[in-house]
Formats: structure tokens, sequence, C-alpha cells
């Protein structure tokens, strides 16, 4: 894409497509838009874990007049960019000097029919290995020069268009071969000693099968078809710097049976011929399909098959492709490279690089699932490997055409030979990975196709931790270290509060992405799971909007590969996400196991671990299993020892792998949404007590399954062990008053406090929410606070049951204290506080849930203030787009700039 941005020069394929040569009158002025994506572009590379991108360079985008001294600094620098992306992600840059893209400013004074262009290839080639060299380690001068000579100036189906198959083809192929040995002797004299590159040339070729093997007539015939194609390129570079015999006689054959000249064969110097031989450091090939070979006699017409009296053929059982010319024929791979081992690689001794290989699909139809394209990768690779362990053959690199769809030449884009499918009617050009990406990024991960278990030897998430325990704190003043915060930022002006800070976290920073089990996995009644409170709840016609459920969701339960890819795509070191209880124990008791649920949790643990990503898991995430709501779920006492168990099991049997677990997910949501507004399942309306009896025994749960870790588990897997805990900011609404003050407090208490105080402060509850909840209670003429008491044991056994300090947080309010109704007993009203959205910011796609960054600044300073300095790990952070959204998300990106920027500061 990007056809002429940034002045780059016009190309021939741009005059081409411009005149309407293009199936459709498609053009490549946008094409894959990768001019503007190559973060994305290396993002799709490392998800298929590739070590290795063969690359292009656009001639005219570097010399749009094709000479030096049009150089275009804007073009160099995309280069620049896309080979340094790379390095970074740890893939190697294979970089094509010229893939028939000849700069139209050339073609105007011959193209490669000019002697002179051998000059102008090598001024554009010196600068390449000058400017690239100290990262590019090979180098390809031309990707299959044959197309360029035989259908850009033979046939003309290809641009500049030249229809002269006697003359120009030879002419053409006669340059190509001189221009590639100078750019081979340029970098060998200059660039060799000091860069330790490679440089080859990629040279396509189908494999030539005689149509009788028993005729010797079609023997010679498919020799010669091979010499034709393959040797014309091949013989000069790999064995004596001349053309072959086979081609030279078969060439004055015809001339002297025809009377006439069919084909004209320019004469390589005896000087020439010396700089041309050996000037490959690999044998590159570029290889499709095969072709059954004939003898046919008598033609004098031009054109390789006539010249060469052979006649090509299709055998009508080879799986056919989009392509009429490209037909499945993987045996055809096998010979081809044991040809060239015997015929040239055995002269010079230089290794094979298979630089393409890959079949089309149609534009339309079932376009992700592309089976086709999975058979015809395992057949080609599988004859690759024949040929390495079986025939011995010296190949080296086998590299997959392509990528992502393009612009396919003539056809335009017709047909698809991508991994990657591209949307293209799409202005952002997404991209979307098919079967095939996934199936040959396992053949990397394997090298091969050795079905191997999740090896023993895997790298852990580092060595074991030494934990010592949390030490017992005071309890928190009324206020608390919050008015600390706010005598700290208050003086802030707006624009201090908002300016930008540039800088980079500490070596060792963890980055991550999170998910959920309901919101992700889906199967939500395979393969013996119980059903969950979610299951049930929206299984209920109009419980959620437009009846949508999580019975399929993102179907990670069958999509383990499609998740890694994309977590290795984004480099993430640690990948949180939770156990479903009723996928492992349909009952919710330790005595009803489900052995597939506890595979796929193994199955995708093994596999973050062989990509060096680290397992951080969720025990529960608010899907309790239906079968423990029916006895009151969280309600019941109860729960503290069947949670319990699970969690023991969960340590017993992932533990080896897993270093970092959390306990809950945001209790205060469960308490407070499931069972006192009832807006989650289990959909229980007590706002007065039951949240309140909910968080007492979710504390004590999750105390015991803590110390649980600690005795039987610590000393043997080394991990850590914590809770996730919500919070919002709260800014009073006049940090000047008093009364205003207490009232952010006391919604910080009432929300984080309720868990991380009893956690992380002295096992019991913050004084200003007992209190609080006291007072009221009493006014309301009961005889006990609805606020549960920890005996003297229960607050020792909960104090300091946490590794670290786990957040999750999103948006800020703005605080202030109103008197509420006593006739209402409340959780949200016993803390007599009024929560606002803060002004001037943006909305987002959650009501309540405004892109407040600065807040999460001050939050974190209030649990350093407030919470000992303890280690802290943000577990959630993110924004909501609304369905009008999709691959553009630009709020999303200003919402995780400005809010890791505040987390920075």
């Amino acid at each position: 894409g990007g056809w002429a941005k940034d002045r780059k020069g016009e190309t021939i394929w741009d005059r081409f497509s411009h005149e309407g040569h293009v199936s459709g009158n498609q053009t490549a002025d946008l094409a894959c838009d990768s001019y503007y994506k190559v973060d994305y572009d290396v993002y799709l590379l490392r998800g298929m874990k590739t070590p290795n991108y063969q690359f292009s360079i656009s001639w005219a985008r570097i010399f749009p007049t094709g000479r030096k001294e049009s150089l275009l600094e804007k073009g160099v620098a995309y280069y620049d960019k896309m080979i340094d992306t790379l390095l970074q992600s740890g893939i190697e840059p294979t970089v094509t000097l010229h893939h028939w893209d000849l700069p139209q400013a050339l073609q105007d004074l011959g193209g490669w029919e000019s002697d002179s262009i051998v000059e102008a290839f090598r001024e554009f080639s010196d600068f390449c290995f000058s400017h690239y060299g100290d990262r590019v380690k090979t180098w390809i001068t031309f990707g299959s020069p044959w197309a360029v000579s035989n259908l850009g100036y033979g046939t003309g189906e290809h641009p500049p268009r030249v229809k002269d198959p006697i003359i120009t083809s030879y002419k053409v192929t006669h340059n190509i071969i001189k221009s590639h040995a100078e750019a081979w002797h340029i970098y060998n004299d200059n660039y060799r000693n000091l860069q330790g590159g490679k440089v080859g040339i990629a040279l396509n070729s189908d494999w030539a099968e005689p149509n009788n093997p028993s005729s010797d007539q079609d023997v010679a015939a498919a020799e010669r078809y091979l010499n034709f194609m393959l040797g014309w390129f091949a013989h000069p570079i790999f064995v004596d710097g001349d053309y072959p015999a086979v081609l030279k006689e078969q060439i004055e054959k015809k001339k002297s049976m025809c009377g006439k000249e069919v084909a004209r064969l320019p004469v390589f110097t005896e000087a020439e011929k010396q700089r041309i031989k050996g000037t490959a450091d690999f044998f590159g090939l570029n290889h499709h399909t095969s072709r059954l070979i004939s003898e046919s006699l008598n033609s004098c017409d031009a054109g390789p098959n006539n010249v060469g009296d052979f006649q090509t053929h299709i055998d009508p059982t080879w799986p056919p492709t989009a392509s009429d010319q490209i037909q499945s024929v993987p045996w055809g791979l096998r010979r081809l490279l044991n040809y060239i081992s015997s015929e040239y690689t055995s002269i010079t001794k230089v290794p094979i690089y298979i630089t393409g290989n890959g079949m089309p699909t149609e534009y339309d139809g079932d376009v992700f699932n592309d089976v086709d394209r999975v058979d015809y990768l395992k057949t080609y690779i599988n004859e690759a490997m024949k040929a390495v362990q079986l025939d011995a053959i010296g190949v080296q690199r086998f590299t997959v055409q392509s990528l992502m769809d393009g612009f396919e030449g003539p056809q335009g884009y017709s047909q698809r030979f991508g991994l990657h499918y591209v949307y293209f009617e799409g202005a952002d050009r997404p991209r979307t990975p098919k079967a095939s990406a996934y199936y040959y990024s396992k053949v990397i991960e394997r090298n091969g196709f050795a079905e191997t278990a999740a090896k023993a030897e895997m790298q852990m998430y580092g060595d074991k931790i030494e934990i010592t325990r949390l030490p017992s704190l005071p309890p928190s003043e009324v206020p608390s270290k919050s008015k600390v915060v706010w005598e700290k930022f208050t003086p802030q002006s707006k624009f201090e509060r908002q300016l930008y800070h540039y800088g980079t976290f500490p070596e060792g920073f963890h980055w991550g992405v999170s998910s959920s089990a309901y919101q992700v996995e889906g199967g939500w009644n395979a393969d013996g799971k119980g059903p969950s409170v979610w299951d049930t709840f929206t299984q209920k016609p109009g419980n959620i909007p437009n009846n949508d459920n999580g019975n399929v969701a993102c179907d990670s339960y069958n999509k383990i590969d499609e998740d890694l890819y994309m977590l290795r795509a984004l480099k993430v070191k640690t990948y949180r996400f939770s156990l479903s209880w009723s996928r492992i124990f349909p009952s919710g008791y330790t005595s009803s196991p489900n052995q597939k649920g506890v595979d796929y949790y193994n199955r995708l643990i093994n596999g973050l671990i062989a990509n060096n990503i680290a397992p951080m898991v969720t025990l529960y995430h608010w899907d309790l299993p239906q079968a423990l709501q029916d006895i009151s779920g969280w309600e019941n006492p109860e729960m503290i020892n069947i949670f319990n168990e699970y969690c023991d099991f969960c340590y017993a049997t992932f533990g080896d792998r897993v270093k970092f677990w959390i306990t809950f997910n945001e209790p205060q949501t469960i308490a407070w949404l499931g069972y006192g507004l009832g807006q989650i399942p289990p959909n229980v309306n007590q706002p007065g007590d039951a949240p309140y009896r909910v968080a007492h025994n979710l504390l004590k749960a999750h105390a015991k399954a803590y110390h649980t870790y600690d005795e039987k588990y610590r000393a043997s897997q080394g991990g850590l062990v914590s809770i996730s805990l919500n919070a919002e900011w709260a800014e009073p609404l006049d940090v000047n008053a008093p009364r205003e003050v207490m009232a952010a407090d006391r919604a910080l208490q009432f929300q984080l406090g309720w868990f991380a105080h009893p956690i992380f402060k002295n096992g019991d509850y913050p004084d200003a929410m007992k209190w609080q909840v006291s007072n009221k209670s009493e006014l309301q003429g009961l005889t006990e606070s609805r606020l549960p008491s920890f005996t003297d044991e229960d607050k020792a056994f909960i104090q300091g049951t946490a590794d670290v300090f786990c957040i999750s947080t999103y948006t800020t309010k703005v605080v202030s204290h109103v008197t509420s109704r006593l006739d209402i007993a409340s959780y949200e009203t016993d803390q007599d506080v009024k929560k606002d959205e803060a002004e001037g910011h943006l909305n987002t796609a959650v009501n309540e849930q405004k892109a407040v960054a600065w807040g999460i600044r001050r939050l974190l300073n209030w649990l350093k203030e407030e919470y000992g300095d303890p280690e802290i790990y943000v577990t959630e952070n993110g924004v909501a787009t609304g369905l009008d959204t999709t691959v553009d998300d630009t709020e999303r990106i200003f919402f995780l700039n400005t809010y890791v920027d505040e987390a920075l500061k």
C-alpha cells in the first residue's frame, strides 16, 4: 500500500493496475496498508512464533527514480522501523531487494532490457547493504526472476507488458543474472567481513515429472523443461557462469530446424562467466506445484514450450486450488530438492532455502477454516523433511507464502494466499488468523510433526519465592491516610494533573492481560461441566439484553491455540484467567471431579508456560456452581470448608506450574451486587444484612485457603497467594470541608477497607465502617450491629493472609456527605455518602464508569500510605467501548495511555 505516500515513486505495477490490467480494475494503492501497520504485522508474526520474516524492499520507495540521487529518507525510515521492530521481537529479517516492482522511471529507460539497469541495481543494492546490513543478515537479490523475464517481457501478462519471447525475454534474464552477480560482489568485497551476512537468489520452479517415465523422450523433455525454467538462472550462478548446454543446444537445434530465429540467447564473455559463477551463499527456491511433461516436436513458434519441444499436463487426480496454475503435488518438492542438490548445490556446497511455498484459496467461502491450505502445508513440509532426513539434502529453511492475503498480480485480490485473512472491504484492513496460521505455528513450535507432551523441564515462573508474613498494622485512623493523599494532590492545577510524564517502568515490571471463565470459555455444558449461577441466570429469558448468554462466548474452551497466539503476539509476561469451579467439580464438591475439565486447564497452563507466559490463576470469579447456591451459596458458613477443599485440589493439581493464585475476584462486587442489590447472580436482594454476612464468609474462606497453601504447598511450590480487591478512587467534593473529607474516606473504607483492612491491617473491619453500621443498626432498633464481628481467633487467622496487594480499578467518583434515611437498612445508606461522576471526563460504554485517569495515581498513593507500602499488582484496568467500535479503538488507546502514565507517575 501507500503507493504514492511520502513521495514514493511510481512502479511498473502501479502503472499496470492504474491502466486497468488487473481483474476488477483493482489496484495495490492500499493493499493491506502495511506501510502504516508495521506493529500490527509484527504482532501477527509473534503470534505465530516464526523466527524469520521474509519481505521485499520497494526500490521506488527509497529511490523514486531508481537512482540514488532521488533518495527518500521517509522510505528508508519505513524499512528501518520494519527491521528494528522485527529484531525487537526476536524475529530475523530476510530481505529481498527486488520482487518485480521496478521503478517506472527505470522502465521508461528500457527497464531490464537496458544494459544500464545493471549499474542501477548495483547502486541500489550497495545502498541497502550499507544502510541495513548491520541488522539484516540474509539477502535475496531477486525473487522469482523467471516471472519477470517470461511473464513481464515474454508473454506480457505482467508489467511492463512487453510481448517478445524471442529476444527481449532472454535479454532480460541476461541482465538480471549480471545484476545479481554485481550485487553479490558488492557485498562480498565491501560488507561481508564486517556484517557477516549471506546473499543468494530465490528461483521459482515447478517439478517436471515425465508423463511416461518409461519413455526416453519424455524423460529428456522433462529435463529440458527444468533447464528452460530453473537452469536458465541456476546454471550460470551455481555451476559454471554460463547457460546450461541443454538450453543452448536446444535453441540452436530449433533455429536450424525452423530456418528462423525462435529464441536469441545472449552470450556471456569469459570474464562475465567468471564473475557470475558461484555468486550465491544459498539456493533460494520458490515452489508451488508440479507438471507432467511429454515430448512435443515440430513447432516453430516462440515461447519456452515450443522452443523446448515439451508439453505440460496436469494429473486430474491432483487436488486443485483457486489457481488453475497450482495443484497440490507434494511429492514433487522432494524430487525437485534432490534434483537441485545433485545439479547445483553439490557443486557450490551451499544450503537450500525454501523461500516460498503456499497455495491460493477463493476470495469468498469458508475463508477462516482453510483446511485445504493446512493439508497442503502439512504434506509439502513433510516432503521437505523427508528430503532432509531420508535423502540428506541440505535444506535449512522453509518459508510459507504468505503472512497475509494480498494483491496477487493480474488476479488482484481474487485469490488468497495468506495465513491471515485480510478484510479488504474495511478501510483498516483488519487481519484475522486462519486455521493454517495456528497449524503452522504448531509446526514451528515442534520443529516438525512430533506430537510431544508438555516437557517436564518446562520453564517455571521464576524461582520459589520467600514470603514473610505481613506484620499486623494498627487500625486505620478516621479519616485514614487518604487525607495525606488529598493534601499532596489537591494543590495541583488541572494542567499539572493532566501533564503527561515520560519515562519507563523499573526492570522486572510485569505486563499482563486478563479474562474470566464465564466471559470467554463457552462450553457451558460440554464434557461433563456442571451449571454455574451464571448459566442459570442467563438461560432465563429477559435476564440479559437480547437474551445473550455465555453458552459459547469466545469459545476459549475449544480455542486454546488461538488464545495462546494472541498472548504471544502481545508479548505479555502474565495471563490472568479464572478457573470454572463447576467445570472441575460439577456439583461444587470434590467428590465429583470432572477429569476433562482438569485436562482443559492443564493444557492451557502448559501452553502458557511453554510460551514463557506466567499463569496468574483466579480460583473464584463469581461463577459459583449452582448446586452450592442451592444450599444458600456464600450466605452459608459451610462454604468456607467447601471452598477450601476446592482450592486444596487446585493447588495440588496445578501448583507445580502456577505460582500466582488469587482466591477471589472483587469480593465487594460479589457481596453487594450479588447478595445486596441482586443485579448479578445469585440475584439475592437483601441490601441490609446479606452483603455483610457474605463478606464475612468470603474473608474467612479466603484466609483458610491462604493457610492451606501456606502450610501444605508453599515450601515445595514457592508461589504467591492474594485476593483481588476492587476500588474506585473517592475524591471529596470539597477537600477543605471536614465533613466531605470524612465522607470520601468512608466511601473508600466501605468499598476497599471492608476487605483490605482485615487482611492487610489487623484482622478486623475498619473503625469507620464498624461505627457507621453499628450506629445505624442501633437507631433502627436492632439489638446488635448488622456488621458481624470477628473473634480474636478469627482476627489472628485473617490478618496477613495476602502476599501482595492486588487491586482492580477503573474510575473515580466525587463524594459528598448525605444523611441517609433510616427506614431503609442497606449497605449503601449505611455509608451516608453521595457519589457523583467526575465532571469534564470521557464517558465509556459502562454507565457510571467515566475515564478519570488521575484517580489511579491517588488510589495507589493511598494504598502505599494506608497499608504499609505493600507490593501492588493492578490486576484489572481497562475500558468498555460500544458495539460501533471494532478495530479502531482509539478510546481504549487513550484510556490506556493516560491510566498507565498515571501508574508510571
